[in-house]
Parts: C-alpha cells; sequence; structure tokens
C-alpha cells in the first residue's frame, strides 16, 4: 500500500468520523454562531456604535467564523487521536510500514477539513444574511487554510500528550476559549477600559490571527494583515514540525 494510498485512508476516516455525527459535532457550533449574533448582534449591538465604520454584526462576524475554524480544527485531531490510543486502535497503522509523517498529515488534514467546513457554511450563510462580500479573497483563504493547519497540529500534540478525555476538553475551556474572548472576537481591542488587559490582549496571538482575518473578510484594518499573516505561517511551521517529532517519540503511543 502507498503513502498515498495510506493517508487518502486514514483521511477518509476522519472524515467520516465527524460528518456521521452532526447532531454532535456540526449543528451545536453552527446554532450556537446564530444564537451569538442575536445576543450580542442584535439585541446589543443596537446600542452599539458603529466600529471603524462598519456595523456591530458586520465586525463580529469575522471573528466568530475564526472562532469556529480554530476550535473544530483543534477538536477532531485531539478527541481522534485521543479515543485511538484508548481504544487501542492506533497500534494498527503504527504496526504498519506507513511514515509517522503520513499518519501526522492525515490527522491534520482531518481536523482543517472540519475546521474549514463549519467555519465556510458558517461564513456564507452570515455573508448571505448581511450582504458582505469577501473583502480581500486570497488572503480570506490563506487565513482559513495556515489557521486551520496551525491548530489542527496542535490538536494532535494534545491528543496524543492527553492522559484522559478531560484533558482535551480542558484545553478549550481554559486555554482557546479565554485567549478567544481576549483576542478582539466581539470588540475591538482600543476599547478596553483597563490598560493591562489590553497589553494582554497584544500578547494574545489569536488577537492577530482574528485582525488578519477580519481585514480579509470584510476590509477593516487594525494590524497589518500581512504581518498577522506572516505570523500564522511561521507557527504552522512550528507547531507542525513538533508534532512530528512529538509522535515520532512514541510518547503516550506505544505500550
Amino acid at each position: 500500500m502507498s503513502e498515498l494510498t495510506a493517508l487518502s485512508l486514514m483521511l477518509r476516516r476522519e472524515i467520516i468520523r465527524f460528518i456521521r455525527k452532526p447532531n454532535r459535532t456540526i449543528l451545536p457550533s453552527i446554532i450556537s454562531t446564530f444564537l451569538y449574533i442575536f445576543a450580542f448582534g442584535y439585541a446589543l449591538g443596537s446600542a452599539i456604535p458603529s466600529m471603524g465604520g462598519y456595523s456591530y454584526v458586520q465586525f463580529m462576524l469575522p471573528g466568530l467564523v475564526m472562532m469556529q475554524v480554530i476550535l473544530h480544527a483543534y477538536i477532531n485531531p485531539a478527541y481522534s487521536l485521543f479515543s485511538s490510543r484508548e481504544d487501542r486502535y492506533i497500534e494498527d497503522p503504527l504496526t504498519t510500514p506507513m511514515r509517522y509523517s503520513t499518519m501526522v498529515v492525515a490527522y491534520v488534514l482531518g481536523g482543517m477539513v472540519r475546521g474549514l467546513f463549519i467555519g465556510l457554511i458558517i461564513a456564507g450563510i452570515t455573508m448571505l444574511l448581511f450582504r458582505i462580500w469577501i473583502y480581500n479573497i486570497l488572503l480570506f483563504v490563506l487565513f482559513l487554510l495556515f489557521t486551520a493547519a496551525t491548530f489542527a497540529s496542535i490538536g494532535v500534540m494534545l491528543g496524543q500528550w492527553s492522559r484522559n478525555i478531560e484533558d482535551v476538553g480542558n484545553v478549550m475551556s481554559y486555554v482557546l476559549s479565554p485567549l478567544l474572548f481576549l483576542g478582539g472576537v466581539f470588540f475591538s481591542i482600543d476599547i478596553i477600559p483597563a490598560d493591562w488587559i489590553r497589553w494582554l490582549s497584544w500578547l494574545d496571538p489569536l488577537t492577530y490571527v482574528v485582525d488578519g482575518f477580519r481585514y480579509a473578510m470584510i476590509g477593516y484594518e487594525h494590524t497589518n494583515p500581512y504581518y498577522c499573516l506572516f505570523a500564522i505561517i511561521a507557527s504552522l511551521i512550528i507547531c507542525f514540525f513538533a508534532s512530528l517529532k512529538f509522535f515520532e517519540s512514541g510518547y503516550n503511543l506505544k505500550t
């Protein structure tokens, strides 16, 4: 069996895994996103003046899309790899001549497919509803691809590292979600009243992901989007090779 065939089979399994259970993997995120739009966009947003010449709903939408891309790109490989360790079916591919790099790429691609699938559904529906057209389609695609790949690589590492299923969820609850909220998904960092919180936001790497994607989607520029893109590409290279080396170490994989 060639590496390409092995890759396609593992990727197919990763995609089928989340497609088969849409009520657990797809629908809750889409529904929660539109609840955010209703609660913050309509109910509270009508009382908020425009931000940078954009309505509050328009300003918020890119952050909501990117939030779902990040969370789903992370969670798919993290849960999949953890489950395969728990159920011991990770031992099947490990005992084949398949390269470790092929397995890591399959997990990363699986996470990317899920993150992009959810993100593009939300982006498509909201753009139709609010009559938004993509401001820079090349940057829009690049931000989605590189961000999804980065967080899928992180998901591979965390899925391998986690000792129990709670560890996988705790990263979302205690790390990713706070970083996303601090990163300006729902507001401009400039309006944060406390200086120390504003500095924390500037130190948050997700601030630059959200800023760059917001420019690509609606044209709102707060940080140079090309600097943001460069930072994401650099993060992807580091995270992917770290996940590959960690996988090759066999930590928590081999008994």
